[in-house]
């Protein structure tokens, strides 16, 4: 797992600003990432590479810095970007393949443990409030989502970097494993998002009885009028106004938990699509290499057939 430590502070990789002369008294260390972001800021090519290479020093921030330059510009610096991300994923994918396997080897006794626990959690969530369940939510999902961070980096940087002509047994294996590790955190993902609409369906529909019986409470109140029933309509009002003030209260409940379900949904979505889009370049990939095996086949047997009948 990448791991980004100590960002802001000097190493012994880091540029001085002032050139190559010694600092001055009082002189500016541009250290951390702050330094390689700000000559990446160069408009010189060749110093954008070469602070390119320091990036990947500064664990996720700076790999997310290369996928965007990857994906995002053209020409020497975003070949520079690319060829970086390739060396980094080929010297990883090994590691992370291993990780994997000794990982899987977890025993059905510790499976069936983790499985009881989550169903108890499960069953805890219907009975709190739609607040609490709704706030449990987006913190299930903040950790989950944070837990396969990783991957997701490493998804996106083999989405912006490998061609067909990289695309060796070792990347597809290891691009087929981050895809499938992230299978079970994003079913938890989908398990949090629909307790959250859950929880905001229960108050939407809490105070929709709210305004209904203030409805009611109205028609009765023109009934009891009708009637001249001073007091029935008097009680009437009252009443309905008790169910008016906790609409009232309800709405706002429903309007915060509404823009907070939205946001996980939307998260959700953007979350899907980067996996969608990663699943569909492998497929392609592995499409694309299958033919130029054949061809490669066909091309071999067409020159054999060549040199038997058409040789002198």
């Amino acid at each position: 797992m990448l791991v980004l430590e100590n960002l802001d502070q000097p190493k012994p990789y880091d540029a001085v600003k002032g050139g190559q002369l010694p600092p001055p008294v009082g002189g500016v260390v541009l250290g951390g990432l702050a330094g390689v972001k700000h000559r990446l800021s160069s408009s010189v090519s060749e110093h954008r590479i070469a602070a390119l290479r320091e990036t990947l020093n500064y664990g996720d921030a700076g790999l997310k810095i290369v996928i965007q330059i990857c994906q995002s510009e053209t020409g020497p610096v975003q070949r520079a970007a690319c060829d970086l991300l390739r060396k980094r994923l080929s010297s990883i994918a090994r590691e992370k393949l291993q990780a994997f396997v000794d990982s899987s080897s977890a025993s059905e006794a510790e499976v069936e443990s983790t499985q009881k626990t989550l169903e108890h959690s499960s069953g805890a969530v219907s009975e709190k409030n739609p607040d609490r369940q709704l706030s449990e939510a987006q913190l299930i999902f903040e950790t989950v989502t944070q837990q396969i961070q990783p991957n997701l980096l490493l998804l996106e940087a083999l989405v912006a970097s490998v061609e067909r002509e990289q695309f060796t047994s070792e990347l597809m294996n290891l691009w087929e494993l981050l895809i499938l590790e992230i299978q079970e955190p994003l079913k938890e993902l989908r398990q949090a998002v629909a307790s959250a609409i859950s929880a905001q369906l229960r108050i939407q529909w809490v105070y929709n009885q709210a305004e209904s019986q203030a409805n009611q409470l109205q028609q009765r109140a023109l009934l009891a009028l009708e009637k001249e029933d001073e007091n029935s309509v008097r009680l009437a009002l009252v009443r309905k106004q008790i169910q008016l003030d906790k609409a009232a209260e309800l709405k706002i409940d429903l309007d915060d938990q509404t823009v907070r379900v939205e946001t996980l949904n939307r998260n959700l979505l953007a979350l899907e699509s980067k996996i969608a889009e990663a699943n569909s370049k492998k497929e392609i990939l592995k499409m694309q290499l299958h033919f130029a095996r054949v061809q490669k086949q066909i091309d071999f047997t067409f020159s054999q057939v060549n040199s038997i009948f058409f040789s002198p």
